[in-house]
């Protein structure tokens, strides 16, 4: 008998141990078509993202409701700033002939950047109900780099446990997104120096006049 109590309890404890660790369940996804930066019709344009580009997409967490601006010095950890968290990345390739592509994680997609198979659920099971946070979705057009774009969907708070996540552009929920935004371009250190001794020329200038 004790050893059937004992088997219960343990069973009951790997239970409760399991629900815990559910932690926030994402369908990490998108809606709606992706067009190209230049598009001009995001309702009915054939310039399909992945028809031009390969896309590095992201799913990032953020203790605040903000979408920290990219931070090419931080490739490492998925080119995020401040308290930005990348919690997965698919890579996709560039579509041939508008053929359905397969992302790194698995999951196919066609070339409008629409879901075609495979799990498209991100489980962390580190998250808990209690913890506050938001989290985005960026997909940048082909590797980031100086000048290049992208796109980010607005931050939604992890409220709920799970949470269920599915537009990359949720206010606005009739037509496609599109990379709209552009890394900025990082000067060298040469033309920092330049700059540097302009300004400081400068000072002396007014110091003297």
């Amino acid at each position: 008998m004790k050893k059937i109590v004992m088997a219960l309890a343990v069973l009951a404890l790997a239970a409760t141990s399991g629900f815990g660790a559910v932690g926030v369940d994402i369908q990490w996804t998108t809606q709606y078509a992706g067009y190209t930066h230049d598009a001009t019709d995001l309702t009915g344009s054939t310039d399909y993202l992945l028809d031009s580009y390969a896309i590095t997409w992201q799913l990032i967490y953020s203790v605040n409701n903000t979408a920290g601006a990219p931070d090419l010095s931080n490739s490492a950890n998925g080119w995020v700033s401040g308290d930005d968290t990348v919690w997965a990345t698919r890579t996709l390739a560039q579509s041939v002939g508008g053929a359905n592509v397969t992302a790194s994680d698995g999951t196919v997609w066609n070339n409008y950047v629409g879901y075609v198979s495979g799990d498209d659920h991100y489980l962390n099971a580190a998250w808990s109900s209690g913890d506050v946070g938001y989290i985005y979705q960026r997909v940048y057009e082909g590797t980031p780099a100086a000048l290049s774009w992208y796109a980010d969907s607005t931050p939604v708070a992890l409220d709920s446990d799970p949470i269920t996540f599915q537009d990359i552009y949720p206010d606005s929920p009739s037509a496609g997104f599109q990379p709209d935004q552009q890394i900025p371009s990082v000067p060298e250190p040469a033309t920092m120096a330049l700059l540097g001794l302009g300004a400081l020329t400068m000072a002396i200038r007014r110091r003297r006049s």
